[in-house]
């Protein structure tokens, strides 16, 4: 792998790239990769992967993040966005997949709810929800390259997602369509995982419910959006994951976007729930802005979880600030413990 400094672009260096303004996270990046040293002789290796959520319709954005995936190929595995991947409607729709930047490793795609809006409610025209078929056809229509068992249904947005070098099973699920039958569907692909041994990352657009328990690290935000109406409700698949780990299952911890802002603690039954920041430049519910050309433009988490020390590892790509100067750089934090290791 060649390292980023200085990123060029067309043999011409770019002090915008994506690369560039975060040259200083790539020894972050590379350590977090990394297991304990081999004299250990740990039996699984760590999964490195990107989680984004709520990029929006921006394709800028989308191909900066895929350039950035590109590049780190040898660290990175694959990312994760978990939901509106539309505008705030499917009418606003980029076909990123198909015009975007092409990716060396799959882009795993998660249903919003703006994904499933028929109309336009920027224009005040009421909610209605589209079609599952539709809602399929444009979330879904890249996924041979996925690797993931889905839900068998009908245009199915529920799937998981097996890495034995890394005894974990990733679970995404869809909070719009067919939750009955999800529910049922879940309840048996935890079981099977909890026979297995696997430990389990479930995934979906919201929080499995509200974050009653933050923990006291600069990926928690400061706002009280409760004060605006921003609280997340509670999830109908929070139930089997509490069932999960009470019948001596291991989960590692729910991811979510849906809130544009950073949240990272426990629900009151329990569930770690870690949410990232907006990929969109869009400032609304964040905690500050999002200038284009500057360091504050891209926002993803490039996230380790290691079986074997039971470290959940996140380091900030791009918006690395709130409005209070809290920085977010790293964070590892041992979930079997819960105990913050480091945080800056």
């Amino acid at each position: 792998m060649e390292f980023a400094n200085p990123a060029p672009k067309f043999g011409v260096y770019d002090p915008n790239s994506i690369l560039t303004l975060n040259r200083d996270m790539e020894p972050c990046v590379i350590q977090s990769s990394s297991p304990r040293n081999d004299h250990f002789k740990d039996p699984y290796v760590p999964l490195q992967f990107v989680h984004f959520s709520d990029v929006h319709n921006q394709l800028p954005l989308w191909n900066r993040l895929v350039e950035y995936v590109n590049h780190y190929r040898d660290y990175i595995s694959f990312a994760l966005h978990t939901g509106d991947y539309c505008g705030n409607y499917q009418g606003a729709y980029t076909d990123c997949y198909n015009e975007g930047v092409p990716c060396v490793h799959p882009v795993l795609n998660c249903t919003g709810n703006h994904d499933t809006n028929a109309h336009n409610t920027l224009l005040r025209e009421p909610y209605r929800q589209a079609p599952k078929e539709k809602t399929h056809s444009l979330l879904f229509n890249r996924t041979e390259n996925w690797d993931v068992t889905f839900m068998d249904a009908p245009s199915p947005m529920a799937y998981y997602k097996d890495i034995p070098q890394s005894n974990l099973r990733l679970i995404v699920l869809d909070l719009y369509y067919d939750l009955p039958e999800q529910i049922a569907w879940l309840e048996g692909v935890l079981k099977d995982a909890r026979e297995k041994d696997l430990c389990v990352i479930t995934a979906s657009h919201a929080a499995t419910d509200f974050v009653s328990k933050p923990l006291p690290v600069t990926f928690q935000t400061k706002t009280d959006y409760t004060q605006v109406g921003g609280k997340d409700v509670p999830s109908p698949f929070e139930p089997a994951i509490v069932h999960f780990k009470e019948a001596g299952g291991k989960h590692v911890c729910h991811l979510a976007g849906h809130r544009h802002s950073d949240y990272i603690g426990y629900t009151d039954a329990g569930v770690l729930n870690v949410i990232v920041e907006c990929a969109t430049n869009w400032n609304g519910w964040t905690d500050g802005l999002r200038a284009e050309n500057s360091r504050n433009y891209d926002c993803f988490n490039v996230m380790t979880v290691d079986t074997v020390m039971g470290l959940i590892k996140i380091v900030r790509i791009g918006d690395c600030m709130d409005h209070y100067l809290r920085p977010k750089h790293v964070l590892c934090y041992d979930y079997v413990n819960r105990e913050v290791i480091s945080n800056w």
